[in-house]
């Protein structure tokens, strides 16, 4: 079974609930998927990272990552327990349904066409994004792809004397990927259960415009405009070449 595979006793959740670059504002929006590969955190986490370009306009970036499987102190694994019961990792939810959208399989599938690749990646030492070798899922690059984004604001954090990342009393805005649905408009869900196109329409109505403050320190005006002023050691890691990051 493939490392990216789900067990077959998780309880599955829907992430479809209606309720680098300057931030878009939150809506629904149609974009090219730009690059899309893995990362890989000191503790052995990895994220599936994305570069969006909206598909009309102003060509702006929408940049996210999602954890797609835990570090080692957790297993290295795609899921989590919850009062007894096994659930995909949030991450994982949101980029299987970047894949199911783009190109109907899911997310096991899609690392099936990863290949190694030269992209620019922000370097913490050089403070700079540097040309570094990363696992590129290449089934996803030049699609198109349907998207619900928020817009977030969240406190800025930083590393302290212990080396801990902590809240540094400052905020960004920041956006978030909440689901994802094919050109035609049709979500992941949709796609996989047969169902009309309706969850873009309905998410835009009660979110497009709003604001998510998950900041400590919230604002009283939550307008857009007020706050923008394991590995199976048999086929060989995917990162084995490069130093943990």
């Amino acid at each position: 079974m493939s490392e990216w595979e789900l067990p077959k006793n998780v309880e599955t959740q829907s992430i479809e609930n209606v309720g680098g670059s300057f931030a878009w504002e939150s809506g629904v929006y149609d974009a090219v998927i730009k690059m899309a590969y893995l990362n890989q955190s000191a503790k052995e986490a990895v994220s599936l990272n994305i570069i969006l370009e909206k598909n009309s306009g102003n060509f702006s970036e929408l940049r996210e990552s999602f954890w797609v499987r835990s570090g080692k102190e957790k297993g290295n694994k795609v899921t989590y327990t919850k009062d007894g019961k096994e659930y995909p990792l949030p991450g994982y939810s949101i980029a299987n349904s970047l894949c199911v959208a783009v190109t109907g399989d899911r997310l096991p599938k899609c690392m099936d066409s990863a290949e190694k690749k030269t992209v620019k990646i922000w370097n913490p030492e050089q403070k700079k994004e540097m040309p570094t070798e990363r696992p590129v899922i290449t089934s996803l690059i030049g699609k198109t792809v349907k998207v619900a984004v928020h817009q977030v604001v969240e406190d800025k954090q930083a590393k302290n004397e212990k080396g801990e990342y902590v809240s540094t009393g400052a905020s960004r805005t920041v956006n978030q990927c909440k689901f994802f649905g094919n050109a035609e408009g049709k979500t992941a869900e949709e796609i996989s259960e047969d169902k009309p196109a309706e969850k873009f329409d309905k998410w835009a109505k009660k979110n497009t415009g709003t604001v998510v403050d998950k900041s400590t320190s919230k604002k009283s005006n939550s307008s857009a405009a007020s706050i923008m002023g394991s590995t199976d050691a048999s086929k060989g890691s995917l990162f084995q070449t490069d130093p943990p990051i």
